[in-house]
């Protein structure tokens, strides 16, 4: 007997191609999105380059240092260009990629702060050189250079033993807010060691704490300044010990199987977080055997092992080395000049420098990078420059210091087809906003009450 096909009915064969149609339209939608998606990358990606590619070489290699900066009102140079030729008095300011506030850098009210940051970025938009990120240390405690500035800021031990995660994020938001709002880019926090025997004298109160306490705590300092638009720098990798690196070189022996968790808070926070900082220490990694990886005898910021292997591993964000002037350094026969090229060849993309001056370490970069480009041989030093130099601009277009402008096709539009960019200044410097800063610092006051 026939089935009859009862009224309103579908027959499940129409059902089954219906559905089936219905997903591989889904699906062509989807390729299609995911073949634009990657389009657009590529086209972003070689937008970069192209602006990496057309920068004049002293412009390249000042992206690559974080150096303190003079004054606390209005901003000027302090070296030219000339430095880097021969004629130290001659040439264009010579000014680096990314500016270091340190607490005398700081004036005595907020409007004060954000006038000499806007300072920083229309000296350097006058000067037509790439606009610079602004940086500062602010941990709290002990390490505070806004103290008096923004709402008050305990050392990350007080935080984990007063406030909860929660508590603790939105401590931390309110101190973003108050950043972003002074004209800061970047805060060299939080310091995500684990306190230990043979790091808490140095470290003092500037760990969370245990290693539960720091994945808490350190989550709640990273999603609360990054998504408030700072960039956090995680500190600092792979560790110290309490030798203090501004006075000493420190040492430490690992096992090779206690990595995982010595080095858990880098690996489950660095995903988040727009950079990292190496340390100084010289960290054997010793394996079963009790042999010493190769290296590994070398300070961190100088081991392609800790930069490339470890660092490199968990994202594409920055890579600073500490401070170079440091005596773990350049009282231990590593020489800023000789320090600068070991660390960009291991892979490091910013160097670090508390000296307002930083002319003659460039020039040793500069000398390095055009006599690589000119030999076969050594062109792999020049594309690790180039490499880094890619890296910061990234990040200061995600810091919207830099913008991707879209290429229109002949028709003045954009071509989904064929996307393209060209990377230009973000125009303008936003003027203080005392109403919303005066906001913000009520919100984090208010977590002491």
């Amino acid at each position: 007997m026939k089935k009859q096909l009862v009224p309103g009915m579908i027959s499940c064969p129409a059902v089954i191609f219906g559905v089936l149609a219905l997903c591989m339209a889904a699906f062509v939608s989807c390729e299609k999105a995911d073949d634009f998606s990657a389009r657009d990358e590529r086209a972003r990606a070689q937008a970069v380059a192209d602006y990496v590619d057309g920068l004049p070489d002293e412009q390249k290699i000042s992206q690559l240092f974080l150096v303190n900066v003079a004054g606390d009102t209005a901003f000027t140079s302090v070296e030219k260009t000339g430095v880097l030729f021969g004629i130290p008095d001659d040439g264009a300011p010579l000014v680096p990629g990314g500016c270091l506030l340190f607490s005398y850098n700081i004036a005595d009210t907020p409007e004060k702060v954000a006038a000499y940051t806007a300072s920083v970025r229309e000296f350097y938009a006058d000067n037509g050189i790439v606009p610079p990120y602004i940086a500062i240390d602010q941990e709290g405690g002990l390490v505070n250079r806004l103290r008096g500035i923004t709402s008050n800021l305990v050392s990350q031990k007080k935080v984990a033993e007063w406030f909860s995660p929660e508590r603790a994020r939105g401590l931390y938001a309110a101190q973003a807010k108050q950043l972003r709002l002074l004209g800061i880019q970047m805060n060299l926090a939080p310091v995500v060691e684990v306190e230990t025997d043979e790091n808490a004298a140095f470290l003092n109160t500037r760990s969370f704490g245990s290693l539960e306490q720091v994945l808490l705590y350190g989550q709640a300092a990273v999603s609360a300044y990054e998504e408030n638009g700072i960039a956090v720098v995680l500190k600092h990798v792979p560790g110290n010990t309490n030798v203090d690196p501004h006075t000493g070189l420190p040492h430490v022996d690992i096992a090779e199987s206690a990595l995982p968790n010595y080095l858990a808070p880098f690996a489950r926070l660095a995903p988040f977080s727009s950079a990292l900082l190496m340390s100084h220490i010289i960290a054997r990694v010793i394996d079963d055997d009790g042999g010493v990886l190769s290296e590994t005898d070398v300070p961190a910021c100088f081991s392609p092992y800790w930069v490339q292997s470890v660092a490199r591993s968990y994202g594409d964000g920055l890579i600073f080395s500490d401070d170079i002037f440091m005596d773990a350094l350049a009282g231990n026969g590593y020489p800023p000049e000789s320090a600068v090229l070991s660390a960009i060849d291991a892979g490091v993309t910013c160097i670090m420098l508390s000296g307002k001056y930083f002319g003659d370490v460039a020039l040793v970069l500069f000398d390095a990078y055009q006599k690589s480009r000119a030999t076969d041989a050594a062109a792999a030093f020049a594309e690790k420059v180039d490499a880094a130099v890619r890296r910061v601009i990234a990040y200061k277009i995600k810091a919207g210091l830099l913008q991707y402008v879209p290429v229109l096709n002949e028709k003045g539009v954009v071509d989904d087809a064929h996307p393209a960019y060209t990377v230009a200044p973000d125009p303008g410097v936003p003027s203080f906003d005392q109403a919303a800063f005066a906001a913000a610092y009520a919100e984090g006051m208010q977590f002491y009450q």
